[in-house]
């Protein structure tokens, strides 16, 4: 019986406050009443503790947990950090989630995806700044005071299109050229053709009248 108690017997741990003053990478170095003792930061502690932070301490012969950063002297420039490993699935079931800061929030990542069934973005001022952009659309409706696009080429392919204009249209180019495979047709009320030097019309037939 005496055997089989010491087989049983467990280690308990204990609760300790300590005072983060290295960080090691994956360990932390923790002053602690006793000492200093090197600890890892628990899967649920989320924030990652930095040096100076007050912490709690899961420990035991063998382990020492940083269960949770209890109090941190911060200023403007220390930022919390939430840290993770591996991969993350952040779920609500049954309800929203929201995400607000009272100055920026930023997002980086080598790949961002968005999948949602509608989407809506309510922006003041939106600048974009990308190398290449890809879309691929069913439909596109755009409705807007004034657009202003400056490109350094631009070519579309289009099967058929349409543009009504109510007012006026004017079209400045160093050249202007136009080919139509079967018939080009220009109808006007009134029709005004001006050059400087030279007019030419040349077909096979040509009609005036």
């Amino acid at each position: 019986m005496e055997n089989l108690a010491k087989k049983t017997e467990t280690t308990q741990p204990v609760l300790e406050y300590g005072l983060v003053q290295m960080d090691e990478g994956p360990f932390f170095v923790v002053q602690t009443p006793f000492g200093p003792v090197l600890s890892e930061q628990a899967v649920g502690c989320l924030v990652r503790p930095i040096p100076g932070d007050t912490v709690l301490l899961c420990m035991d012969d063998a382990v020492c947990y940083i269960l949770s950063v209890l109090k941190r002297e911060a200023d403007e420039k220390t930022r919390t950090e939430l840290s993770f490993s591996g991969d993350v699935d952040l779920r609500v079931t049954g309800g929203e989630l929201s995400v607000s800061a009272e100055r920026r929030i930023a997002f980086a990542s080598n790949k961002i995806s968005m999948v949602a069934d509608r989407g809506e973005a309510v922006i003041d001022k939106f600048s974009f700044t990308g190398r290449v952009l890809r879309s691929q659309v069913k439909r596109i409706l755009v409705v807007a005071n004034t657009v202003e696009n400056i490109f350094r080429r631009f070519t579309q392919r289009l099967q058929d299109s349409f543009r009504f204009i109510k007012d006026h249209e004017e079209v400045q180019t160093g050249n202007t050229r136009y080919l139509v495979e079967d018939t080009l047709t220009l109808h006007a009320k009134n029709a005004n053709h001006m050059a400087e030097e030279l007019v030419t019309i040349n077909a096979e037939q040509i009609h005036l009248g």
